[in-house]
């Protein structure tokens, strides 16, 4: 069993965790896939910045789940659902099922933070808020538009 060191981040790594090719194929999407042996026992998505924002998100956060990156984005796993009743600033990014847009190259996002405990999730509404921060914007708690919600189902 793959055990990393505590809540360090870690390099080197060729995309620990992986990713899934989604089968659809309609919008060329990748899945993150967790390192087995995390468990999500609430399903997952993931929540996406820009790569230059990665660094002050997650030193606002006090406590990470997994996180990929690439050159492009940094992704953060939630619980599955977690965008229910907000809405996400621009120029961040909501993945349900953490499916990512794939790269032609790809080369796709990679694990880079492993969590000190066996929990993958970033808590959503912690993230929200710290995202909003950082780009400095005031958090929006309505509900989520009728038709996003419709799209979920």
């Amino acid at each position: 069993m793959l055990t990393p060191p505590s809540g360090a981040l870690i390099r080197g790594l060729r995309c620990l965790g992986g990713l899934l090719r989604d089968p659809s194929g309609e919008h060329p999407r990748e899945r993150l896939r967790l390192p087995s042996p995390l468990r999500a026992p609430l399903g997952y998505d993931a929540v996406g910045v820009d790569a230059g924002l990665g660094p002050r998100v997650r030193r606002g956060l006090r406590r990470t789940g997994c996180v990929f990156a690439d050159a492009e984005r940094w992704w953060w796993i939630v619980p599955a659902q977690a965008d229910i009743g907000l809405v996400w600033p621009e120029p961040a990014r909501y993945a349900p099922g953490a499916l990512v847009p794939a790269r032609a190259s790809g080369a796709g996002p990679c694990l880079t933070h492993w969590p000190e405990d066996d929990v993958p999730y970033t808590h959503p509404v912690m993230l929200y808020i710290v995202v909003c921060n950082v780009l400095g914007v005031r958090p929006d708690w309505s509900a989520v538009p009728a038709d996003a919600a419709a799209a979920r189902r």
